[in-house]
């Protein structure tokens, strides 16, 4: 299964995003493909923010599901400003067919205050490990929280899942 889109990574280039974009249509009705995705911004630029609103519009145009990458460092609040702003002005879509990952305790709330789905990429040593992520659910609830596991680039642990759920259960929940 796969999502699809341009990685925000190469936004910066904004008319090879256009002609990824326009090929992406011809690939929508797989029963492969789940959405539009990874969009969203890396370093919160201009550029990065026109390419997030052709992806909104090519998700809103054909009725996907969206994920959203939220940036790493130190503008991630601000990114994830910036990401909910450009999706709640486009009125086709709808909040609880978003996605937005790599949430942290402070993009948590902005997230699902929007209504949309809250995503936590799980990492052994760094971003958000298991802990961290039980930990914001002991504060947020369980309602529309994602959790996933990575096979990267660092220190990642692809049944990152399965362990969190297991010492979800040790602290007591079900």
């Amino acid at each position: 299964f796969s999502w699809l889109c341009i990685n925000p990574k190469e936004s910066e280039d904004v008319n090879l995003a256009a002609e990824v974009i326009d090929i992406i249509p011809q690939f929508l009705d797989r029963p492969n493909v789940l959405g539009i995705g990874e969009i969203g911004l890396n370093k919160n630029s201009r550029n990065e923010l026109k390419v997030l609103e052709m992806h909104v519009d090519l998700a809103a145009r054909h009725n996907q599901l969206i994920l959203v990458h939220t940036p790493h460092l130190e503008d991630k609040l601000k990114g994830t400003r910036l990401i909910l702003d450009v999706l709640k002005s486009d009125r086709r879509i709808k909040p609880e067919r978003v996605i937005i990952d790599h949430v942290e305790e402070h993009t948590v709330e902005l997230v699902l205050d929007a209504g949309m789905w809250a995503g936590m990429t799980l990492y052994p040593e760094s971003k958000c490990t298991p802990a961290r992520a039980i930990d914001i659910v002991e504060l947020y609830g369980n309602q529309r929280i994602w959790m996933n596991s990575a096979c990267d680039w660092g220190v990642s642990d692809p049944l990152a899942v399965p362990k969190t759920a297991l010492e979800m259960r040790k602290r007591g929940h079900g």
